[in-house]
């Protein structure tokens, strides 16, 4: 392991500095076994921190257990998963700071994201405090990715598709500190497009995709219809597909959750709510189920315009009805508590001073997974140590 990082030592006479951007692009954890493990991105490297019940001093113990009922809950007596991320990523500051970022003169990959220099730490308890323990520099190299899906050529035939090599990550200027994970990306050609991203798992999200972006380009609905488009697959010789290029919706990252405000005007209200039946009746007439249809999968670009965007399928309680997940009565019916959403709803969300979590929640023998988005697969961020 690179010395600078596993020996890193803190000079208390140093100032103390603003930590460098970090994202937790993965949380997993269990009840049943009381462990956790956060993968966290910063300065373009991958940081796994695992924790486990057993290797904390009581008082760290119960506090982590209770962090683990917060993240059960996602808000538990006035914290939030992102205070427990906090904590578990605070003792890795300095090594965040000792690894520095990447050559900024070169513009990274999105092989770069992909593949990155990967540290593994295990948090212990060391006279009450928490300290990363490394792990040797093989269990670091044997990390299996996440990204990645195994398709068959046929599949993915009628598209161009695109190496990790080639596609360069974008800056996206937005308040605050940048993600980490990347969403603007450039195209060889020149041309920008939006990078959605497939994790191990999301096998048949992606085929619910490539299946309604094959049915909207053979419907030849135009141009003009607001939806997301593909314009290309990003996968390796192997075969593996890592993401989708979609259309690049100039938004700011609002989705029509945050853009319903209190000073949003009638005119503008009313505007949203006929696009949005616009478009599913077009989506409809060419036998199209939008799928996972809520707020936070419309787009609100510059123009103040909506978009519709997902369609990897699923659908999302208190939106779409379980029973009609998949149809387009669930459309139909997501679509009427939308209009009545932009009609009533006054605040740009249920949080306060930080963002919330998005994404998709996951649970697999006793164990939960949380895959933050990005806002137009919904933004999460950190916001230095003491803002989630």
């Amino acid at each position: 392991m690179n010395d600078a990082v596993s020996e890193v030592l803190i000079d208390p006479a140093t100032p103390l500095e603003m930590p460098p951007p970090w994202n937790v692009i993965e949380f997993t954890f269990s009840k049943t076994d009381s462990d956790s493990e956060l993968v966290v991105m910063c300065n373009g490297r991958c940081f796994i921190i695992q924790l486990f019940a057993d290797q904390l001093s009581e008082s760290l113990r119960d506090q982590y257990l209770f962090f683990l009922r917060v993240a059960e809950n996602l808000e538990l007596d006035g914290l939030y998963v992102q205070d427990f991320w906090n904590w578990a990523v605070e003792p890795l500051i300095p090594f965040f700071r000792a690894v520095g970022p990447d050559d900024k003169a070169r513009q990274p990959t999105l092989d770069n994201f992909l593949f990155p220099e990967t540290f593994v730490y295990t948090l212990r308890a060391v006279s009450g405090q928490l300290i990363p323990e490394p792990k040797d520099r093989n269990h670091a190299e044997h990390v299996e990715p996440r990204f990645g899906i195994p398709l068959a050529d046929g599949i993915c035939a009628p598209w161009a598709y695109f190496l990790p090599s080639e596609i360069l990550i974008c800056q996206n200027h937005v308040p605050g500190p940048p993600s980490q994970t990347p969403s603007r990306v450039l195209l060889k050609d020149g041309s920008v497009a939006f990078i959605k991203l497939m994790r191990r798992g999301d096998n048949q999200p992606l085929l619910n995709e490539l299946d309604k972006y094959k049915m909207l380009d053979e419907a030849r609905l135009g141009n003009t219809l607001r939806v997301s488009r593909l314009r290309g697959v990003v996968r390796d010789e192997s075969g593996l597909v890592f993401g989708l290029l979609l259309t690049y919706i100039h938004c700011k990252f609002m989705t029509l959750s945050y853009a319903v405000k209190l000073e949003t005007s009638p005119s503008l209200q009313q505007k949203w709510a006929t696009q949005l039946r616009d478009i599913i009746d077009q989506l409809h007439d060419a036998g199209i189920v939008w799928g996972d249809a809520k707020p936070d999968n419309v787009l609100i670009d510059t123009n103040q315009d909506a978009w519709v965007v997902d369609f990897g399928g699923g659908y999302t309680e208190g939106w779409v009805p379980k029973k009609l997940a998949g149809t387009m009565e669930g459309d139909q019916h997501a679509l009427e508590k939308m209009v009545e959403f932009i009609g009533t709803c006054h605040s740009g969300g249920n949080f306060v001073g930080r963002w919330p979590i998005n994404g998709s929640r996951t649970e697999s023998r006793g164990r939960n997974t949380m895959e933050p988005r990005d806002l137009a697969n919904q933004r999460v961020s950190n916001w230095g140590m003491s803002r989630g």
